[in-house]
């Protein structure tokens, strides 16, 4: 209702109007008029206040429930991020675990006590801080030989990570190795050249590639940027070996040249200032999905409940036989051991695969002599990749390997076999493995060989 105007008159004789029932009516409407032009804006007014109250309400509780950000000795950080089911944390080379929150236990299973004799326990945040710190460690991708010259057996080639394997020349094969700060082996070997296919699938690994040499097109590549080290008297020795009533004992020239953890972590500090490592690389299952992937094949030779309930047929395998030519020095044979849950690696002329373990001996150590027995090559996983490959039109004697694209792949673990593809985008994106459905396949943790055959002459078969 609008305002009503009174004139000159009426605003002279109050006394009279008072008195007048016609009056006290549309005052009493003036009044209601009023009241519903106030009523609104109280109401507005106590949405806001009711608004604001309840938004102090739930950002308290948010808070509350939010992490502790505490510092780390604080009881209440303990309480909120110690207690409760362990969080892990995994390595991201071989995906075995590396550290937790909650308590802590030693190699025998007995829990650490603290300085006050109490179970030594760390927070979801410690832990996850102490697997970055382990993670960014500095990683080396060792170039060893494969020759029957004098290279076998190669020195750490069993404690490598991951290990690639390809034809480098006349049917003669190599590795690419990698290594997550190996501090602790006192010598790995022997080094040889470098060749660009290798470069290409180490690339996503981020780590440093130690070399002698290498073909004309991985030397021009290795330049434009990567981190490497060459033949190096400072961070690499020749070793000699020595003649013994049974022959000559160790290696000789060309496959002599040897490195070792405390150098290559000298050779970090020195000449590339403690730079961290970020590496990417494969899928992984966790050690509980790696066991009751393995429990399930056990149970039955036929699909297991995880095969049936993506359409996979997950293959009992015993034996693999890799074939990269018809030369039974180089060919591969692997035997599943199911104690072990690892395959055994031997040649296909019979010869096991064999190499030296150095592992806090005397500096510069001759392998033969001064690092005990060497042992049988035995990963947790082995995949078989197939690719286009001819020999180099540069030299008509080194291999050309194509990387970059995608081929058959065939991913050995837990006793089974699974049919799929590998998929690389480029250099610097890491391989994906897919089953025949279009989905990754994650791999079991441990330690995997990678071995690369000709898509149009080399052979696999699996029993």
């Amino acid at each position: 209702m609008g305002t009503l105007h009174h004139s000159p008159q009426q605003n002279n004789s109050k006394k009279h109007q008072s008195s007048n029932p016609e009056f006290e009516r549309i005052k009493e409407l003036e009044v209601g008029s009023v009241t519903k032009k106030t009523l609104p804006l109280k109401f507005i007014l106590g949405l806001i206040i009711i608004f604001i109250l309840s938004s102090i309400i739930i950002g308290t509780i948010f808070l509350l429930s939010k992490k502790s950000t505490a510092p780390i000795n604080s009881v209440e950080h303990q309480l909120t991020e110690v207690e409760g089911t362990p969080t892990w944390f995994y390595d991201n080379l071989t995906g075995q675990p590396i550290s937790h929150s909650g308590t802590q236990y030693d190699t025998a299973s007995n829990p650490i006590l603290g300085q006050d004799g109490q179970p030594q326990k760390i927070s979801i945040k410690q832990a996850e801080q102490a697997a970055n710190e382990i993670n960014s460690q500095p990683t080396f991708c060792i170039q060893i030989p494969n020759g029957i010259d004098g290279a076998r057996p190669q020195t750490g080639l069993n404690q490598a990570s991951i290990v690639f394997e390809a034809i480098a020349e006349a049917g003669i094969t190599r590795f690419a190795a990698i290594f997550k700060n190996p501090i602790n082996q006192t010598a790995i070997g022997p080094i040889r050249s470098l060749r660009v296919y290798h470069l290409d699938w180490v690339s996503p690994f981020d780590c440093t590639i130690i070399h002698a040499g290498g073909a004309d097109d991985a030397l021009s590549a290795v330049s434009t940027g990567y981190k490497h080290l060459s033949e190096s008297y400072t961070y690499m020795w020749r070793s000699t070996g020595i003649w013994t009533r049974s022959g000559f004992t160790g290696y000789y020239a060309p496959n002599n040249l040897l490195t070792s953890g405390p150098l290559l972590a000298d050779f970090h500090r020195q000449k590339e200032n403690n730079q961290r490592s970020y590496p990417k690389s494969f899928s992984r299952l966790t050690p509980e999905e790696s066991l009751i992937q393995k429990q399930n094949v056990e149970k039955s030779t036929k699909q297991t409940e995880q095969a049936k309930s993506t359409n996979l047929a997950y293959k009992k395998v015993s034996d693999i036989h890799i074939r990269f030519n018809w030369q039974t020095s180089f060919n591969v044979d692997y035997l599943y051991n199911s104690n072990t849950n690892t395959y055994a690696r031997s040649f296909q002329n019979g010869e096991k695969h064999l190499s030296y373990t150095c592992e806090n001996t005397k500096n510069k150590p001759t392998p033969a002599l001064d690092c005990g027995t060497p042992t049988q090559v035995n990963p947790d996983v082995v995949i078989v990749m197939r690719v286009k490959q001819h020999t180099s039109p540069l030299d008509h004697y080194h291999e050309d390997i194509t990387t970059i694209g995608s081929g058959s792949a065939y991913i050995f673990q837990n006793g089974t076999v699974l049919e799929g593809t590998w998929n690389k985008l480029n250099r610097e994106s890491q391989i994906v493995f897919k089953n025949q459905q279009g989905e990754e396949i994650k791999l079991k943790p441990g330690r995997i060989w990678l071995s690369a055959i000709p898509e149009s002459y080399g052979k696999i078969t699996y029993d």
